[in-house]
């Protein structure tokens, strides 16, 4: 029998699956290419945790400020929860911020939010959040991506506008490395910073110290924490009420300014608004591509 056309076309079809085929599982094989040892686990929160990690070799693992990594669970691991959870949860990673500056190449953080079961619905924990939260440990090695993102450019340096950053709890995170950079660029000698931080109480407020040390050291930052629902003991006398609406009244007149969004979608949405209503360029504005991380 003849090659005709129709055969023809089946041999084209089978290579090119073939050779995507071989293609897809080159990019499996380097898509988590780091593996990198745990060497802190720290409680910000009662729901957060900053994890410190080591590169084996720093030359080969580098980030920007305000990128992030995805992080993937072991297999063993996922067999197990994918076992108990049959019709929860399929993925096996997860993004998370670097949580630090990309100056110091020896150890990095990540800052994770753990997610569990909702108790009034069936629905599971978070599969990376859980792993990181109640199985990793100091010692073990974790698989990581390339990092990736850009949050922020060094072109960015080019102005002297103030910078004005929004996030919403553990949204947090790209920030901590993000102001650290630009602290050790003294970006901060010449702009204004403004970083509103949102949470709902006294509990889940993760570095607070930290930040209100930075107001006392650092030149031109400007720190306002807000619980939109303050608990009883939590004996807070800062601004309360959603973070949109503290930085509304915060500047009550037209912003000119860099701003930078991190945190719950709905809080990105609202925020937005704000930021329109007070004639800030859509080009100026930039976000944390991260939505979900479970």
């Amino acid at each position: 029998m003849g090659f005709n056309k129709t055969h023809k076309t089946f041999w084209f079809v089978a290579v090119g699956l073939t050779l995507l085929g071989g293609a897809f599982s080159r990019l499996a094989a380097r898509e988590f290419p780091h593996r990198i040892q745990v060497v802190g686990i720290e409680n910000l929160t009662h729901n957060v945790k900053r994890i410190t990690l080591k590169p084996q070799d720093p030359t080969t693992f580098t980030f920007t400020p305000g990128q992030h990594v995805f992080v993937k669970a072991p297999d063993k691991y996922i067999a197990e929860f994918q076992a108990k959870y049959p019709d929860g949860r399929k993925h096996t990673s997860r993004p998370y911020s670097c949580a630090s500056s990309p100056s110091n190449r020896s150890q990095f953080d990540l800052i994770v939010k753990h997610y569990p079961a909702p108790p009034d619905k069936n629905v599971p924990p978070g599969i990376v959040s859980t792993y990181i939260h109640q199985h990793l440990d100091v010692g073990d090695t974790v698989e990581l991506s390339d990092p990736s993102g850009n949050l922020y450019t060094e072109s960015d340096e080019q102005t002297e506008r103030p910078i004005v950053v929004v996030a919403g709890g553990v949204g947090a995170s790209p920030f901590v490395g993000l102001l650290t950079y630009w602290f050790e660029q003294e970006i901060n000698r010449k702009r204004e910073i403004y970083f509103f931080l949102g949470v709902r109480s006294r509990r889940d407020l993760l570095l607070h110290e930290q930040f209100n040390q930075w107001v006392k050291t650092k030149k031109n930052f400007h720190y306002i924490p807000a619980l939109s629902d303050p608990q009883d003991g939590d004996d807070w006398q800062g601004a309360t009420g959603y973070i949109n609406v503290v930085l509304d009244k915060y500047f009550n007149e037209s912003l000119d300014a860099d701003v930078y969004l991190a945190g719950p979608p709905i809080m990105i949405r609202f925020t937005r608004k704000v930021l329109d209503a007070k004639g800030v360029n859509s080009n100026q504005i930039h976000r944390d591509p991260i939505r979900v991380r479970e």
